[in-house]
């Protein structure tokens, strides 16, 4: 089932959890039908021949609704490992694409940080080039009017 369950789309999912919903309600019906016919056993006596043979009658109804209990129960524990064991796998899915769009995310920041450490390098530079070519400006920065970064 674990295997199965990794490659479920949502919609599979959902299909197979209605599909248990109707097993579900399958086995309530049933439960129902039985318990509707112990609550309408009447016991005759006389028809009976004896309380010996009414106590028999009544046993084997209550081992047939006992039965249909037990098999409902395994149901629903059957059906809640396999629905936990859908989620597990879809948590563990979940996680994995978190994690992954988060590395991702932080190759994206890192190239982009090395992107305007390059730019703003070569700004810089140009700044520098700007100013040791230019008299007037030299002077202005050298006179303390402006200053200009990196060069301190």
């Amino acid at each position: 089932m674990r295997n199965e369950s990794m490659n479920l789309s949502k919609n599979e999912m959902i299909m197979v959890m209605h599909d248990q919903e109707q097993e579900i309600e399958k086995l309530k019906s049933q439960v129902d039908e039985l318990q509707a016919k112990l609550n309408g056993y009447e016991i005759k006596v006389s028809e009976s021949g004896s309380l010996a043979e009414a106590a028999a009658k009544v046993s084997g109804l209550f081992e047939a609704a006992q039965l249909t209990v037990d098999t409902y129960l395994e149901n629903m524990k059957r059906r809640d490992e396999e629905a936990e064991a859908v989620f597990a796998d879809v948590q563990k899915q979940a996680d994995q694409i978190i994690a992954e769009a988060e590395a991702v995310a932080n190759k994206r920041l890192a190239a982009a940080d090395a992107e305007i450490e390059e730019k703003w390098a070569v700004i810089e530079s140009r700044l520098l080039v700007m100013y040791e070519s230019h008299k007037g400006l030299k002077e202005l920065v050298e006179s303390g009017i402006f200053t200009v970064p990196g060069k301190e």
